[in-house]
């Protein structure tokens, strides 16, 4: 991609990461099967893409798991609250 077609596409972006919005982006992300850019992603973004391999179906899983194990603060008492998985697994024991 050249200098300007970067600079170009990363105006329509508004000049943010794709993905999680941080501001100027440097990596530009393509299709790995046909070399196709998608867009101009941050660091982070780009390489989380580059470990599921465009993997929608990993992704995907990767979502689900989040939603089904990030803590949530829930309201016990006027200003007290509890950090509450949603899904509540018993660590293994030690013992085996």
């Amino acid at each position: 991609m050249r200098q300007a077609d970067f600079e170009t596409w990363l105006a329509w972006q508004g000049g943010v990461c794709a993905i999680c919005g941080a501001p100027d982006p440097e990596h530009v992300d393509h299709d790995h099967e046909f070399g196709n850019v998608r867009g101009i992603l941050c660091f982070n973004c780009n390489g989380g893409l580059g470990q599921f391999k465009d993997n929608q179906q990993s992704l995907a899983r990767a979502i689900e798991y989040l939603r089904e194990t990030a803590c949530q603060r829930v309201l016990v008492h006027p200003g007290v609250y509890q950090l509450v998985s949603p899904r509540r697994v018993p660590r293994p024991s030690r013992t085996f």
